[in-house]
């Protein structure tokens, strides 16, 4: 029970906007789960009444519901276009890690092959996709002791008791600082039944890390200590007691969720469709419709709502009709098209305000799709999405690799010392590569003697990875060249300087006596 008026103002404050974060934090989480639900396709149904007693089975199965779903495209189109290929360390790359390389590039090569066991490179998929879709996704950096190196966790936010994620929460007066990071999930011990379903959490503080188990009393949390840990809190100080820093980084996606500006376009569509489908039933089809001047050989015509009576007929392929005092006439089939435009305008609404070029969104044909200028042209707003995503995604990569050198050095073998770690993530190219167009480029490069390196990396598209790869099989044949070429000359060298009487013995000349 906290005494509110034993509270000082300041604190009263601070008390006051917690409660209001987290109030914020709870309409936060159903907002969450609605958005992953659209991006799975799990939208809502909106029909008529009369529309329900004839589409509800059709549309609202057990397993799978009906949805033009959108939503995932406009997601995944952006998302295909963010992919790290490596990281510099103070302007050197991983190309530079040769043998004589500076501290700088050893790091650099360092930081790539802990991305790699960390098997981070397919991992960044989810990553991006949950902070594009949520808004904002996290990474915890860690020490794995058995691979002796850093590793790398990916989470998402957090969207309630039962979907469990990250919280950060920031300073009341710096909304920039972030005090604490808060991460909520459940135990799970297929073994041992009576434990699965417990709810943990675990709080990261720049110097300590406190991990708690919920009591048997809702709403009580206990302090936890896992296998292998000596105290409660862990320390989390390198080795002068310094803090380590917080090891949740926070990647934002900075226009939010992605999604939230096409719901509203996307319940329009679905919604067009399901009238579309409820328009075909029932007057996409030719009608045979029999009008009566009088009584007919059938009598007299009976109520509608008499669905069994005599004035009822019932047509089939190869029949013919024949009738007295009557004129068969034919309601031809209603025109959809206006309805499938309207279907189409949607999705062009859908493709103008996410900046989404239509072709990824429609059925297209061979000739739809643009090339060449026209197709660098429409492609441009997406372009721009992904490069400014790249920017604010690779600051969080670059403070993630920052955070996993001060871990290793305070947890792992000695590294290279740099003082003035200045990290940058190298992303591929968010543009479509014309790889002609691109190897023209290179060559008028080279004829303006840009380096090699520089010419793979930037315009050609490759991965420092691949071209220090590239490099070093380069170094090992020069060097097998190198050899050959010196022992080539060390066996002509020891030819000629062979000493004269090491000559085989001439034969002695035979005067003419004994001939």
């Amino acid at each position: 029970m906290i005494d509110i008026m034993a509270l000082s103002p300041a604190d009263l404050e601070r008390f006051i906007h917690m409660q209001g974060l987290v109030a914020r934090q709870d309409n936060q989480a159903g907002r969450i789960r609605a958005l992953r639900d659209y991006y799975a396709g799990e939208h809502p149904i909106m029909l008529t009444k009369r529309q329900q007693e004839y589409l509800g089975e059709l549309v609202e199965g057990e397993s799978f519901t009906f949805a033009h779903n959108l939503v995932r495209s406009v997601i995944d189109t952006l998302r295909e276009r963010l992919d790290v290929s490596g990281f510099t360390v103070n302007g050197q790359g991983v190309e530079d890690a040769g043998d004589n390389a500076d501290a700088d590039g050893q790091l650099a090569a360092l930081f790539w092959s802990w991305w790699s066991g960390s098997k981070v490179d397919s991992a960044q998929i989810t990553l991006y996709r949950r902070a594009l879709r949520d808004g904002k996704a996290y990474v915890i950096v860690d020490w794995d002791a058995t691979a002796n190196r850093p590793k790398f966790m990916l989470h998402r936010v957090d969207a309630g008791d039962e979907q469990p994620g990250i919280v950060m929460h920031r300073d009341p007066e710096d909304d920039n600082h972030i005090l604490y990071a808060t991460r909520y999930f459940y135990t799970f011990d297929p073994l041992n039944p009576g434990k699965t379903g417990t709810q943990r959490k675990t709080v990261y503080l720049p110097g300590e890390i406190r991990k708690y188990i919920m009591g048997k009393a809702a709403g009580q949390w206990q302090p936890h200590m896992d296998v292998g840990d000596t105290t409660w809190p862990l320390p989390w100080v390198d080795a002068t007691g310094s803090p380590l820093g917080i090891p949740v980084v926070e990647f934002a996606n900075p226009a939010g969720s992605e999604i939230d500006q096409i719901i509203g376009l996307q319940n329009a569509l679905n919604k067009t469709w399901l009238d579309l489908i409820a328009a075909a039933d029932a007057s996409g089809f030719p009608i045979l419709a029999i009008e009566y001047s009088g009584d007919s050989a059938f009598g007299s015509i009976q109520d509608d709502a008499d669905i069994e009576g005599n004035d009822e007929f019932r047509f089939s392929p190869g029949r013919a009709i024949e009738v007295d005092n009557a004129t068969v006439k034919r309601l031809d089939a209603a025109n959809l098209q206006p309805m499938i435009e309207t279907m189409w305008t949607l999705v062009q609404a859908i493709s103008g305000v996410s900046r989404t070029p239509a072709y990824y969104l429609r059925p297209v044909g061979g000739g739809d799709v643009p090339s060449g200028e026209a197709l660098k042209q429409l492609e441009s707003g997406l372009v721009k999405r992904a490069q400014e995503r790249q920017l604010l995604f690779g600051q969080a990569w670059a403070d993630v690799m920052g955070m996993a050198y001060r871990v290793a050095q305070t947890f792992g073998p000695s590294l290279p010392d740099v003082p003035e770690l200045d990290v940058q993530t190298v992303w591929t190219d968010a543009n479509v590569r014309n790889e002609l167009s691109q190897a023209q480029v290179g060559q008028i490069y080279q004829q303006l003697n840009v380096p090699d390196d520089t010419i793979w990396q930037y315009v050609l598209g490759f991965t420092p990875s691949e071209i220090a790869g590239w490099r070093d099989a380069q170094r090992r044949d020069e060097a097998v060249k190198l050899a050959s070429v010196a022992d080539a000359l060390r066996r002509s060298g020891v030819m000629a300087q062979r000493p004269a009487d090491s000559q085989p013995a001439q034969p002695a000349q035979q005067n003419g006596d004994a001939q």
